[in-house]
């Protein structure tokens, strides 16, 4: 065969790409994390009386910092799913989402009297709190290392943290039914912990897992 018969043989049997592979990868993972992360809170936990907690600004503002790490999350996991992509935007919103939480947290320690300030910190679950979240995120994390998997990372251990940060953030959103704690120096460092280990979680699964 001619070269330029095989390559009208190869151009023949091409076919189009799937519109938005990254969507048609990730989001079924991720509802599927969404719904077992749920079960999982439902059967283990339960959740606090919702109605009186939407009503309270700790609710949201607890909320706002694990959805906005988790933006922040997804944009990497989007960008480090392909070779050679960058998202600097998600460094600026990781990077605000943090800022404004440790902000938060300051100014709350500055105003609450030094004898009270540990308990403040502290609150009545920091024991179990980090550990709570990354159960929680198991779900998610195992979605997306199996969807990132089918795509092309080229940066594994990177992008294996990328996947453990957004899941642990859906974690942590996802625990927030259930936690009661509402002070912003609690979120700031064990929510925030909690995270950080999926993170690392991730990327030491990364690192084998999505090797290809």
């Amino acid at each position: 065969m001619k070269t330029s018969e095989l390559i009208e043989t190869l151009a023949r049997s091409v076919e189009p790409a799937p519109p938005m592979p990254l969507a048609r990868r990730l989001a079924p993972a991720l509802l599927a994390g969404a719904c077992v992360a749920l079960v999982l809170l439902l059967a283990w936990l339960g959740t606090q009386p919702l109605d009186a907690a939407i009503q309270a600004r700790a609710f949201w503002m607890k909320g706002l910092y694990t959805l906005g790490l988790a933006s922040g999350g997804l944009m990497l996991v989007a960008a480090l799913s392909r070779p050679g992509r960058k998202s600097r935007w998600a460094w600026v919103v990781i990077g605000a989402a943090v800022a404004a939480a440790l902000g938060l947290a300051v100014l709350q320690l500055a105003r609450t009297p030094p004898e009270a300030r540990m308990g403040v910190w502290l609150g009545q679950t920091w024991k179990v709190c980090p550990v709570r979240i990354a159960v929680l995120a198991a779900p998610f994390l195992a979605g997306l290392l199996a969807a990132m998997r089918r795509l092309a990372p080229t940066r594994l251990a990177l992008a294996g943290a990328a996947a453990g940060l957004l899941a642990g953030a859906l974690g942590a959103t996802v625990y927030e039914l259930f936690c009661e704690e509402t002070a912003a120096a609690f979120v700031a460092t064990w929510y925030t912990l909690g995270i950080a280990a999926c993170a690392a979680v991730g990327a030491a699964l990364g690192a084998r897992v999505l090797r290809w």
